[in-house]
């Protein structure tokens, strides 16, 4: 029973991954035949060909890695004559090669932005309630109350349990806390007292994400932003704990560990799937468009670079950029890939 668990986990975490694939490459395969780029092939994994079926000019391909996909635009990897192939890749304006190239994260972005108003309009998100009030606290002595959602602190409206952060009056004398109760909301100016042990100011309470808000559809359009927003500041916090402080790449996860976590949502419900999804979504179309080589935002760079200089720069420079910018991403991989195995069976 627990190696079809084990198989369940591992498949369901690949079907997740290749929706998420299929889902950016389309984002360039309809922009690129839009703009009347040429496209040789469309496929869904890397490595040898295990399905391939042609539609006109273009072949349809499943191939035995599923970790990835690509689109192949004819034009792009060598130089084509224009006069010969108007619609080989380079030959088209750099206007439709960007939208071409941009249009793979913009869809995932897209789709994570449509996965979060479903989530906020079915589901909601939870918010901080207080559990438990400390006796003879600055909370107790303001009022606060156990059963208390904090809707507020010091003015800034609350709308996710995640933008509730109690290190954020770590180092605050006085602190404004908007709570919600049955008759209405309630606002409370608290003194902080300090940590016998830390020294870091306290109030005396303990919450939990336990309460759900639910948000109306034009609501949570809104809203969707802003907590895919919270998503990517925490994205870019783990990366900036793991290159600037010293972290290194112990809170990272490798394919493997993806996999594992997006198989193991789906035992708590279709809530997490999707919540987990939208994550996945918003971490591929971020990370994409960074400027790093080999990356859409890499070759998004060097089209900037051709438009400055009113020149494509050197294809064999550009590939050699990608290809020492692919051999470190692999080596990441390989990297993370270890950790996480050392992590399943640690």
């Amino acid at each position: 029973m627990e190696i079809l668990n084990t198989i369940g986990t591992v498949l369901a975490g690949l079907l997740m991954l290749t929706v998420l694939v299929v889902i950016h490459e389309g984002g360039h395969f309809a922009v690129g035949r839009a703009c009347g780029i040429r496209i040789n092939e469309f496929s869904v994994g890397f490595g040898p060909k295990l399905f391939s079926r042609k539609k006109g000019e273009i072949a349809y391909s499943v191939r035995a890695l599923p970790l990835g996909g690509f689109v192949q635009f004819y034009g792009e990897e060598e130089e084509v004559d224009a006069a010969y192939e108007p619609r080989a890749f380079n030959n088209r304006p750099i206007w439709q090669r960007a939208l071409t190239i941009a249009a793979g994260p913009a869809m995932n972005i897209l789709f994570a932005l449509l996965l979060t108003v479903g989530v906020l309009v079915g589901y909601g998100d939870y918010v901080p309630e207080i559990v438990a009030v400390e006796a003879d606290s600055p909370a107790a002595a303001a009022g606060l109350q156990e059963g208390d959602r904090i809707v507020r602190i010091n003015g800034k409206r609350i709308y996710f349990s995640m933008e509730f952060d109690m290190a954020s009056i770590a180092d605050q004398q006085e602190v404004t806390l908007g709570v919600e109760r049955a008759d209405g909301e309630h606002s409370f100016v608290i003194q902080t007292a300090p940590d016998a042990e830390t020294g870091k100011a306290r109030i005396g309470i303990q919450y939990t994400a336990s309460a759900r808000r639910k948000f109306g559809f034009f609501e949570a359009i809104g809203l969707s932003f802003k907590w895919l927003w919270l998503i990517v500041r925490e994205m870019f916090a783990a990366l900036g704990g793991a290159i600037f402080g010293g972290k290194g790449l112990s809170e990272l996860s490798g394919p493997v560990g993806t996999i594992a976590i997006v198989g193991e949502s789906v035992r708590y419900g279709f809530e997490t799937i999707l919540r987990m999804a939208a994550l996945l979504s918003i971490n591929l179309g971020i990370m994409n468009i960074l400027p790093f080589p080999a990356l859409d935002g890499g070759r998004l760079l060097f089209l900037g670079i051709e438009k400055l200089r009113g020149k494509p720069a050197s294809r064999k420079v550009e590939g050699y950029v990608n290809f020492a910018g692919l051999g470190m991403l692999f080596l990441l991989m390989i990297v993370l890939t270890y950790q996480d195995i050392v992590r399943l069976f640690a």
